[in-house]
């Protein structure tokens, strides 16, 4: 099995660009209503600039809805995202991130000192053992008598 990290498809990477393009996109025609209602309005024309007006307004919050919606799908796959219910797929899709997120909490981690000396582990001192001759049993250096069968040390 191999240890490279896994990488985000062509397909995903298509998935959310193209939902950061028509997100933004969306956001141009929405804000393209308040762009030109401050320009010169022909009375005669009214009713037919609100329908436009409307249409833009509508139309760019829809794109911005959908735009994000397949952005997230892109990013985090469709079992990452919720439109496939397959936990197992989920959590494949969303590995990247979540390697990712385990990273820098690691990268903060080791610029504390007390966490650099925790992982490291505790100074361990040479533990001296002393054998029993009677039964051949490990005990402490200290020790008077035997642990096993108490014949004197």
């Amino acid at each position: 099995m191999s240890n490279s990290p896994p990488e985000i498809g062509d397909g995903r990477k298509l998935l959310y660009y193209g939902g950061m393009i028509a997100s933004g996109i969306g956001l141009l025609l929405f804000l393209s209503v308040f762009l030109t209602l401050g320009q010169n309005m022909d009375p005669q024309q009214g009713p037919a600039m609100m329908r436009s007006f409307a249409v833009r307004a509508v139309g760019g919050m829809l794109l911005m809805i959908v735009g994000q919606a397949v952005q997230r799908m892109g990013a985090r796959g469709l079992a990452g995202s919720g439109v496939i219910l397959d936990p197992q797929q989920a959590r494949k899709d969303v590995e990247p991130w979540t390697r990712m997120a385990g990273g820098m909490a690691n990268d903060a981690l080791s610029e504390v000192d007390l966490a650099r000396r925790l992982a490291s582990g505790p100074a361990a001192e040479p533990a001296v053992k002393v054998r029993c001759p009677g039964c051949r049993a490990l005990n402490d250096e200290t020790a008077k008598f035997c642990d096993q069968c108490g014949a004197s040390l």
